[in-house]
């Protein structure tokens, strides 16, 4: 593609993976859109490969630009980084971990300069293991959930969104190719400073809010999952669980419960302060309140524990059952 079209800017927020990292500049610089520019931000890796890897990438290609912070800022801060540090209107936030098409960024781009009223692009994709095999616990397809939030009506694309389970991969709408400005109003630049839990799922939500979003139908992206990135893992110890039929963790529920809680209620802020109509904000928090229940009822779910269910899953553990 010709250098007239407009700059993508990459950012490569990044931290202690120099396998990945190699992959991932492997994908990134052989994007077939030829007006691009990688910021890798380095937050203090301690293995020293890391920043060796990305120095050596910055000496070849003079379209990446490397970072390395003095101390460990943050997820948060380090993304905020590297949308500050692009240059270019369009912006794509990458990772040290996962794969793209070389196509990735050219296809999404030629739908978004279609289509002036979108904010956001991506392409249908797969989930990974991290080796690259393919999940079987995720849905063959996402293209048919992606596409409820391509409808030219904005209030059904946000409704469809937020009816939509948070587990079905709506959040890699994250990874999408933005317009930068909207990463950059208070709302988002917030969010990522003060690392709110499921913030690209409340960053994609408002971008739904402020626009449209396009998406090709191939499959041009692998997302890793399985992997340590900066989720937290819970594990609840109740011996009491082994000798009774029937428990409930009800600590684990009330904690999960009240982090999730200003989650929905930036949802209610973001509704209240949009250029919908009344009657359309009235309806979105309707739905709002309608998947706060059924959350609320799938965490009661998951937290409720049968005996039988208890030595199914420690023989399962046991490698006695398939």
């Amino acid at each position: 593609m010709s250098d007239i079209l407009p700059l993508v800017s990459i950012g490569l927020p990044i931290f202690n993976r120099p396998e990945g990292l190699v992959r991932s500049l492997d994908c990134l610089i052989n994007q077939t859109y030829g007006n691009f520019e990688i910021i890798i931000a380095d937050n203090c890796s301690p293995n020293p490969e890391v920043e060796k890897i990305a120095r050596e990438y910055e000496s070849r290609d003079s379209r990446i630009n490397y970072y390395r912070h003095s101390e460990n800022k943050g997820w948060g801060y380090n993304t905020n980084f590297v949308i500050e540090k692009a240059k270019g209107d369009y912006f794509m936030r990458a990772t040290d971990d996962d794969w793209w098409d070389v196509s990735f960024i050219e296809k999404i781009m030629l739908l978004m300069l279609e289509s002036p009223l979108a904010v956001m692009g991506f392409s249908n994709f797969i989930e990974v293991d991290v080796y690259g095999k393919k999940s079987t616990q995720h849905p063959e397809n996402h293209l048919p959930l992606l596409k409820a939030f391509t409808v030219e009506n904005k209030f059904v694309n946000v409704k469809n969104y937020i009816n939509q389970f948070e587990g079905f991969g709506k959040s890699n709408l994250y990874f999408s190719i933005f317009k930068v400005n909207y990463l950059r109003s208070d709302f988002v630049k917030k969010t990522l400073e003060n690392e709110i839990l499921a913030g690209d799922l409340l960053i994609n939500f408002y971008c739904l809010l402020n626009g449209n979003v396009v998406i090709v139908p191939e499959v041009l992206m692998k997302a890793t999952f399985g992997n340590e990135k900066l989720y937290e893992l819970h594990k609840t110890e109740n011996r009491l669980r082994d000798f009774l039929f029937f428990t409930f963790d009800s600590k684990q529920y009330r904690s999960v419960k009240q982090k999730w809680k200003k989650y929905f209620r930036l949802y209610f802020l973001l509704i209240s302060e949009s250029n919908l109509s009344v009657k359309s904000k009235v309806t979105l928090k309707l739905a709002l309140v309608r998947r706060i229940l059924i959350f609320n009822y799938d965490l009661i779910c998951v937290n409720t524990n049968t005996r039988i269910f208890n030595i199914f899953y420690r023989l399962r553990r046991k490698n006695y059952l398939e």
